[in-house]
């Protein structure tokens, strides 16, 4: 144990005068330290804050976990008298909160609702009361009736608790890649510029774990002298984010450990790899080769320079030989910027996934032997609160029906794969035209057109009512595929008899070219009345009226089943007493079965977890590790690159003529950073814009519109800082290289010759 402490004292007490004795040269990794621990360290306050909003939402509304819906008398007080059963105390799963009695107008009978709180072995309590209590009930009901069971946000917490753990698990892992990613950067950049300082350690023995135990203590008293300072300031950052939801702010101690521990990892994978591949370096390669030399390449171009002005154009004929070193500065800084434009890109993610419209309740009347008509619609629009209604069995994919429809090709939008019409069941008239079988026909009602208002659309929705108009999307899984206009034509193919069979094992280009060869179909043309441009959708929307989707798909649609939409300022409270008047009106239809998807109150303990601000926050931190890497890697990379202009002097160059290379290369730097910006923040935002859109859905199961989102700000500020840090910190080492000429020549020892080397 001596030893240990003895080794610990040795190492951190080198480490400790090394970091301080060169403050400058080590200050990068301060900084980069400070980002690392804020970033985590307001994610895991944040995650705890977030599981205290959840939990005291659903607290506020619920009281009980789960509603037993249309008892008989004989089931409700099979609970509420007999426990379920129970015999012995230890044998109750659960209380009975309160109890609802109701009369169903269709039968005359009276039926009971009651709301069951389970005990606090949940699991358990819920897989018995599942396996003996619901079968008991059962067998008391009486013949050709049943209950329902529908379970609340308190029942299926614990579940969200463990989501929530996975969800901050995945960020955890994200943020360790960011992270170990930009010190390693850096690690490597010191690397690449004191190559000469490796190869004597590596001479007088230095091996992988000596190189490694230097790296990681160096990096861990930085970490321990700035570990305290960042966790109160993240700590700090998280409370101004938190303070406004109404529930507290709460600080659990793990977060320290958690933060501690999340940064022990990264300056040691940091250290890792660095150190890994140079203890492997032969010692006498690195110390005759100039630091920073494999990133200079030879043009491998000849040219004569004898005429022409000496030394600038020399130095930009030159350029070519620092492409290596350009690409790699460029692509590890301004990835921070892109990296920052798809953190807001996130958060507009965030925002439009709780703006996105979801129905609150949904009804179904198969058992009640009703359909939902216009004196239903009165009434339920008549309830405060009830914003549209929306007949569920109303859709059909074009392809179930063998179905296409066929568009000109300059309503295609360039580069996508449509199929090309090459049948003869209808005239082109010398046209190109484009066939596509990701469709998705459905019946609208003129009551039904206030679902599609929420949607951002060109034209008039009214339309839809004529026999000859139809509404249409702009895309296929949500990525846009098609530029209509109001007013053109698209034609639907009905499939009215088949020449010859197609192979059922084939499936999209390939199965809608069968089709066209081999069945027939009457084209129906149809005027395009409105384009929606941000309805969700896997397949591409077209919406006609209900006689027109009977002609299509030889369905008439149904109205047995339908979602109910809230108010966009609905609340919880507001919903529950919606619910219960809805419930109350359910009666008077017999057997009506009504579920509430808690919609609202996600939305609202979403809104309270503040994603949306740690998401800005985390990308402005990230943002600010791009000017690190700029100048760290500049001042260094022209502080090697002065003895090289020492010489240009002693060939002729003057003062002017240096700084002019020096100006050259941070506007060559500021246009090149320009270019990278662009090119790099287009490419993350699509990849986002790709997995959300097109990917997510096959998970989720749900198709949710996000557009392609580069705010203006976002972007200027990132070609600003990315040009600015591309000219400064080139000019920067200028001024410096400038001073320290100035201090040669006036009999001062100069940088070179001073206490920093």
């Amino acid at each position: 144990m001596e030893k240990v402490f003895e080794y610990l004292k040795r190492s951190i007490s080198i480490a400790w005068k090394t970091v301080f004795f060169n403050f400058r040269q080590y200050l990068p990794f301060f900084i980069a330290i400070v980002i690392v621990q804020l970033l985590y360290g307001m994610m895991t306050v944040s995650n705890d804050n977030n599981n205290n909003v959840e939990y005291r939402h659903v607290m506020e509304q619920y009281d009980y976990h789960m509603v037993l819906k249309g008892l008989n008398d004989t089931q409700a007080r099979y609970l509420i008298d007999d426990n379920g059963g129970a015999v012995f105390k230890s044998d109750i799963l659960f209380d009975v909160v309160h109890m609802e009695q109701y009369r169903n107008n269709m039968t005359g009978e009276e039926r009971y609702d009651v709301y069951l709180l389970f005990k606090p072995e949940l699991k358990s309590s819920v897989k018995r009361f599942t396996q003996t209590t619901e079968k008991e009930l059962a067998g008391l009901a009486e013949e050709g009736t049943s209950f329902t069971k529908s379970t609340t946000p308190l029942m299926t917490f614990e579940d969200n608790e463990r989501a929530n753990a996975v969800t901050f698990v995945f960020i955890t892992i994200l943020l360790l890649a960011v992270c170990i990613f930009l010190l390693t950067s850096l690690y490597n950049i010191r690397i690449n510029q004191y190559k000469f300082q490796y190869g004597i350690y590596l001479t007088f023995g230095a091996d992988f774990k000596m190189l490694f135990s230097t790296c990681f203590w160096e990096l861990f008293v930085i970490f321990f002298v700035t570990f305290v300072p960042s966790m109160l300031l993240s700590t700090l950052i998280s409370w101004l984010v938190y303070r406004s939801n109404g529930y507290g702010f709460l600080f659990n101690g793990l977060s320290i450990l958690k933060t501690f521990v999340f940064t022990l990892v990264v300056i040691l994978a940091s250290c890792w790899t660095p150190m890994k591949i140079m203890s492997v370096k032969d010692p006498m390669g690195l110390i005759i080769t100039e630091d920073n030399s494999n990133l200079v390449t030879s043009p491998q171009r000849s040219f004569n320079i004898f005429g022409e002005k000496f030394p600038t154009k020399y130095e930009l004929y030159s350029l070519w030989r620092f492409r290596k070193y350009n690409v790699q500065i460029l692509t590890t800084a301004i990835v921070f910027c892109a990296l920052f434009i798809m953190g807001l890109y996130m958060a507009n993610i965030y925002t439009t996934d709780l703006e996105y419209p979801r129905p609150q309740f949904e009804v179904n009347l198969n058992d009640s032997g009703f359909e939902y008509d216009e004196i239903m619609s009165r009434e339920l629009y008549s309830m405060e609160g009830v914003r549209a209604v929306e007949i569920n069995d109303n859709t059909m994919e074009a392809m179930d029906v063998g179905s296409h429809i066929l568009v000109r090709k300059k309503n295609v939008l360039p580069f996508k794969n449509l199929v090309r019409y090459d049948g003869t069941m209808f005239e082109t008239n010398g046209e190109h035209f484009r066939a596509a079988n990701e469709i998705l026909y459905t019946a609208m009602s003129e009551e039904q057109l206030q679902i599609l208002e929420d949607y951002d659309y060109e034209g008039d929705l009214s339309t839809v009512l004529d026999s000859g108009y139809v509404l249409v999307g702009d895309a296929v899984s949500n990525v846009p595929t098609f530029k209509f206009h109001v007013g053109d034509t698209i034609w639907v193919g009905v499939k009215t008899g088949q020449i010859r069979s197609v192979d059922a094992n084939v499936t999209g280009r390939v199965l809608l070219k069968d089709q066209i060869t081999n069945f027939e179909f009457e084209y129906l043309p149809f005027t395009i009345g409105a384009v929606i441009k941000d309805i969700p959708c896997g397949s591409t929307p077209v919406i006609m009226n209900l006689e027109n989707y009977k002609r299509v798909t030889g369905k008439t649609p149904k109205a047995t089943s339908f979602n109910i939409y809230v108010d966009h300022d609905a609340t919880p409270d507001g919903v529950n007493d919606l619910y219960a008047r809805i419930r109350g009106w359910s009666h008077d239809y017999g057997d009506v079965k009504i579920s509430n998807k808690d919609i609202t109150l996600t939305n609202t303990v979403a809104h309270d977890k503040h994603y949306n601000e740690l998401y800005v926050v985390i990308s402005l931190l990230i943002l600010c590790i791009s000017p690190l890497v700029w100048f760290f890697s500049q001042a260094l990379y022209y502080g090697k690159r002065e003895k090289e202009f020492n010489i240009l002097q002693s060939l002729g160059a003057v003062a002017k003529e240096i700084r002019q290379i020096y100006l050259q290369g941070g506007l060559s730097m500021a246009i090149l950073s320009l270019i990278f910006s662009i090119i790099l923040s287009y490419a993350g935002s699509y990849i986002l814009f790709y997995i959300y859109n097109v990917m997510m859905p096959y998970f989720t199961h749900e198709n949710v519109r996000y557009v392609f989102y580069m705010p203006w700000y976002a972007i200027l500020t990132s070609i600003v800082m990315s040009v600015f840090c591309g000219f400064f910190s080139t000019y920067l080492p200028y001024r410096s290289y400038y001073k320290n000429r100035y201090s040669l020549e006036n009999g001062g020892a100069g940088r070179e010759y001073g206490a920093d080397e």
